[in-house]
């Protein structure tokens, strides 16, 4: 299985399972997608779709939805469930970024960037509040087990960095006491981009599936 989105706003999906592409087309954790045949977990498709270059990751979905609506007769409806989350909030002394102009597709987002050995780095460059909401989720997913929901209620993409020692467990051959020392992801949020996250439950998007075609209709 493989989605790649591409310099030039090109979107390729290979081998993915249905439930997989509405997980992405809608943007929502496992948990918030609700209903559907079961073949949803076993038939796989390949995608690939063309965008503008300064398409921006909603803009992709928006279009990945229309294509499935199209193709799969696809029909859904939203409705909400209060569900554990983290709350991205600015932290009491204000958040630490200056916004920037919307870039190119290509180069929105949040990169490895070079720096400390031990410790992770990462660029983020156009990125909006909920942009980095998702990408936290990415930069280390077991210390987010649960969603990251934007509610800093700052507009606009901003450049800033990310420096944090990632979550260690200790082993035989490195016990506890050994293990490197530095900021948590959650403190690099709050020390380093004056945001904050706190655990909430918080009324959370879901989709229901309503109706769709196993087989879909041809180009």
């Amino acid at each position: 299985m493989a989605v790649d989105m591409q310099p030039g706003g090109k979107l390729t999906m290979r081998n993915v399972p249905s439930r997989v592409i509405l997980m992405l087309a809608y943007h929502v954790r496992a948990e918030a997608l609700t209903g559907g045949p079961a073949w949803l977990e076993s038939d796989r498709f390949d995608i690939v779709a063309k965008a503008s270059e300064r398409a921006s990751p909603d803009e992709m979905r928006r279009m990945l939805q229309t294509l499935l609506a199209d193709r799969f007769t696809l029909a859904v409806h939203t409705d909400q469930k209060v569900m554990p989350a983290y709350a991205l909030i600015v932290g009491k002394a204000g958040a630490k970024l200056g916004p920037t102009e919307d870039g190119l597709l290509s180069e929105q987002g949040c990169r490895a960037a070079e720096g400390s050995a031990g410790q992770k780095h990462m660029a983020c460059k156009h990125t909006t509040m909920a942009l980095l909401a998702d990408s936290l989720q990415e930069m280390a997913p077991r210390d987010f087990p649960v969603p990251v929901m934007d509610q800093t209620d700052l507009k606009g993409a901003y450049n800033f960095r990310l420096d944090w020692m990632p979550t260690a467990r200790a082993t035989e051959t490195a016990p506890a006491g050994d293990l490197p020392i530095g900021p948590t992801l959650f403190d690099a949020v709050e020390s380093q981009l004056g945001l904050k996250l706190e655990s909430r439950k918080l009324p959370l998007p879901i989709i229901v599936i309503d109706r769709i075609a196993r087989v879909p209709i041809d180009n």
